[in-house]
């Protein structure tokens, strides 16, 4: 099997553009026309930290994957945040109120039985003994055994996700795509394996799934003291839908681009210092989606202030923003 190896998701987004129209064979599936790989697709990123996608021509929203990135890592599946960016994540819910399969809550709150989460803003009242931090389980067992090989967080749930409450097939909008992600120590670096059952290459693997994962190695990174290793992105089966083969034809074409990146000091040590970041984080996001403030707190870390940077100037395009990574300053602010 072929491993197909990128710096980072600029020359992805190329060379797996170019794979796809050379060799997808058509599909209908669900009334549409898509083009597959009829085999598994492995594509490794040599610099986990080039995520930040600065091709015009993509038509990249920064904003999504930072906010996904924020709902995901609170361990939340409600659309009160995510589909005010995204309306049509409404469209894949069941109950027009949580994603049935986000990833969030099978992050931080783990729970094996048949009942399927719904986890929102306010979460204090959990009873955490109750739930599995699959977080902690990786920043626990790396740090007492960086060697191990079962550092797997993982996502496909079969008491949730293959029968009802009546014991019937499920029949759902949504069932996670991501079946787990696995961590390991190589070289004294942070490698990472994700392990895809369908992955679509415009909405899911260049849109926000390459970026979430890989910002999620970085957390992690911080969280064990390690240097980025490589980023691996396994898709049993990678696709690209009709509409969308103008669009890749277009970026196929494309030479000549750069991975940017940039490296911040490490923002936190520990899990309980990074969700009490977060937490902060989240309550600005909620305010300025709900207008309640219109100001810009100091989140006394740059990596902190960048992300919340992105929040902010979505609802602030008039405002000067100074970004601390340059990447970030050319494509929020000048719209790249």
């Amino acid at each position: 099997m072929k491993v197909h190896e990128f710096e980072g998701i600029n020359s992805a987004i190329i060379g797996l553009a170019k794979f796809l129209l050379e060799e997808g064979t058509e599909r209908k599936t669900r009334g549409n026309t898509c083009y597959e790989i009829p085999y598994p697709v492995v594509f490794k990123l040599n610099n986990p930290l080039a995520r930040i996608v600065t091709i015009p021509e993509r038509k990249w929203r920064n904003i999504l994957p930072y906010v996904e990135s924020l709902w995901l890592c609170s361990g939340r599946n409600d659309l009160a945040m995510v589909q005010y960016y995204l309306e049509r994540m409404g469209d894949f819910s069941d109950d027009g109120k949580t994603m049935r399969a986000g990833y969030g809550p099978r992050f931080r709150f783990f729970q094996t039985d048949r009942k399927d989460y719904d986890v929102g803003f306010f979460r204090a009242d959990f009873n955490r003994s109750a739930y599995v931090d699959q977080f902690k389980f990786i920043v626990n067992l790396l740090n007492s055994d960086s060697s191990s090989r079962r550092a797997v967080i993982t996502i496909g749930d079969p008491s949730k996700d293959l029968f009802d409450l009546n014991g019937e097939v499920k029949i759902t909008k949504d069932y996670p795509c991501t079946q787990n992600i696995q961590f390991m120590v190589n070289n004294g670096k942070l490698d990472v394996y994700v392990h895809m059952r369908s992955n679509d290459y415009m909405w899911g693997a260049t849109g926000v799934n390459i970026f979430n994962f890989t910002y999620l190695q970085e957390i992690f990174g911080y969280l064990l003291g390690m240097e980025l290793g490589a980023y691996y992105h396994i898709a049993n089966n990678f696709h690209y839908y009709d509409r969308h083969k103008k669009k890749l034809e277009v970026l196929a074409s494309i030479s000549n681009v750069e991975n940017e990146f940039h490296v911040y000091d490490r923002p936190f040590t520990s899990l309980e210092d990074f969700d009490a970041a977060l937490a902060k984080l989240e309550n600005f996001e909620r305010g300025l989606r709900l207008n309640q403030l219109n100001y810009f707190p100091d989140f006394e870390s740059n990596y902190f202030n960048d992300w919340a940077r992105v929040l902010y100037a979505h609802y602030f395009p008039e405002k000067e923003i100074i970004f601390e990574n340059p990447v970030l300053q050319k494509v929020v602010i000048n719209k790249l």
